[in-house]
């Protein structure tokens, strides 16, 4: 099982810390993104260009190549896993409602189970927690 864990690690390490700087550091070009994704949505197109034109892109890259970077080394990468969950839903739930694209949600769908099998693989580190035993109810 550890071998299938740093392979999982090392695979969203690669993916997000590429969708990272590719969002932080590579010009964006609204005719290669629309030809790359011609099945998408119309409407996924005018909302990711106003996630660009915000600069909100900026922030989800930063935040990509964090958990990226953090998925690379034993001693941080369950970290970097919990902190993948909202960002990984998010984009999930955007091509979900905005593109309706079958790959991307598809892709979103794989890589967000890998990210699950990385959190439940350390679940007795991070279990105690969250749930904390208690003596009552509230």
């Amino acid at each position: 099982m550890r071998i299938v864990v740093y392979i999982i690690r090392f695979l969203l390490a690669f993916l997000f810390i590429y969708a990272g700087i590719e969002k932080l550091f590579l010009p964006y070009d609204p005719s290669v993104f629309r030809t790359d994704a011609a099945e998408a949505d119309a409407i996924f197109f005018t909302y990711y260009e106003l996630l660009q034109g915000s600069g909100y892109l900026y922030f989800v890259g930063f935040f990509q190549l964090l958990c990226g970077t953090l998925l690379v080394f034993k001693r941080t990468y369950l970290f970097g896993s919990i902190m993948l969950v909202p960002l990984m839903l998010c984009l999930l739930m955007s091509h979900v409602f905005f593109s309706r694209y079958h790959v991307f949600i598809i892709f979103d769908t794989v890589m967000f189970s890998l990210n699950l099998v990385l959190l439940f693989y350390r679940f007795k580190d991070w279990q105690p927690a969250l749930f904390k035993k208690q003596s009552s109810w509230i």
